[in-house]
């Protein structure tokens, strides 16, 4: 990666992902990206691997057209975990779409080929802060994801003042990957506002086990609560519904993957509720597939897609462009559009 990128559950020095490579009868090849994050799916790359193999057996007689046997298939595959299933979804949607002759952003309905993202603030000094929220801000980002939770309650606060001093205009998001207590959170998130940080939403405040305490900071914060690590599948999207214990909910394909992200669009609009897309450590190959779910569903209030950003990757084209922080699917691509 360009640098360390620390947030309140690990600090990353490399991105060590998985690429799938689903090849159809007729020679289709479709490719998907695994990032595992073990404190969110647990599962690391050797898990990822050791899966595969036994996924690729049960895949062998599936029609690729038939999404819905495929996808049930995955999920009962002994030993595949969240990510593994995410990356294969991501291949085969890819291949079955250029066999369609469309993006994958129109299998998602076509709703648009651009969309807009935010670029996040590791745990750092305030000074190091600082300069990456004025770098962001000349490079045309209006929103910055701050990372907080961390060991030093005073230093996060001092990281998010120095965010918004070098970048005046920028609207905030907070992340706190389970970092806070309840009322921690709280206080936190005044202390803030008070100081006139321009707080637009907060993320995962809470342990993704306590949902009482994330539905407390939810029925008290004067900004919306979003979950994350807490909504992995479908079913915890229903729970995090019905006990109203977030405002939104923040999918990553990571962890949900594409076809399950859609199932968490529609439990998500039926009660109410935003929706933000986020990500691991993707490359280009795995943003560029949440891009295409982000500008075909239409379907999120905020959106942060930048992880190809932190490696260092340049996107140009493959499988989108970039301009500040507005990302659109390439054109004349079918499916996914990324190549090796």
């Amino acid at each position: 990666m360009k640098s360390p990128f620390e947030s309140a559950r690990r600090r990353s020095t490399v991105a060590e992902n998985v690429l799938i490579t689903a090849v159809l009868e007729d020679g289709t090849t479709g490719y998907g990206e695994a990032s595992p994050a073990g404190y969110v799916t647990g599962e690391s790359p050797a898990d990822v691997l050791r899966a595969a193999a036994t996924v690729d057996r049960h895949l062998r007689s599936v029609e690729v057209e038939e999404t819905a046997n495929w996808s049930r298939t995955l999920n009962d595959v002994p030993g595949a975990g969240h990510t593994l299933i995410s990356a294969v979804e991501m291949a085969l949607l890819d291949a079955l779409t250029q066999c369609w002759r469309i993006p994958l952003c129109v299998y998602f309905g076509g709703g648009g080929r651009s969309v807009r993202s935010d670029l996040t603030v590791p745990i750092s000094t305030a000074e190091r802060a600082g300069e990456l929220a004025a770098g962001a801000a000349a490079s045309g980002f209006r929103s910055l994801k701050i990372k907080v939770g961390g060991a030093d309650r005073e230093a996060d606060f001092q990281r998010a003042l120095a965010v918004q001093r070098a970048a005046p205009t920028a609207a905030v998001r907070l992340d706190a990957n389970q970092g806070f207590a309840a009322e921690e959170a709280l206080q936190f998130l005044d202390r803030c506002l008070q100081a006139g940080i321009r707080v637009e939403m907060m993320e995962q405040p809470v342990p993704r086990e306590d949902l009482a305490a994330l539905e407390h900071v939810t029925a008290r914060s004067p900004v919306p609560v979003l979950a994350d690590e807490a909504v992995v599948t479908p079913r915890d999207a229903v729970t995090i519904a019905a006990q109203g214990a977030a405002h939104g909910i923040n999918i990553k394909v990571a962890k949900a993957g594409l076809i399950g992200a859609l199932q968490i669009i529609a439990i998500a609009r039926a009660a109410g509720l935003k929706l933000m897309l986020g990500c691991m450590l993707e490359s280009t190959l795995g943003i560029g597939a949440s891009l295409h779910l982000a500008a075909g569903t239409g379907a999120f209030e905020f959106l942060d897609l930048d992880s190809h950003l932190l490696i260092g990757e340049k996107p140009d084209g493959n499988p989108f462009h970039q301009a500040g922080d507005v990302l659109t699917v390439a054109e004349n691509r079918m499916g996914l559009g990324w190549r090796p």
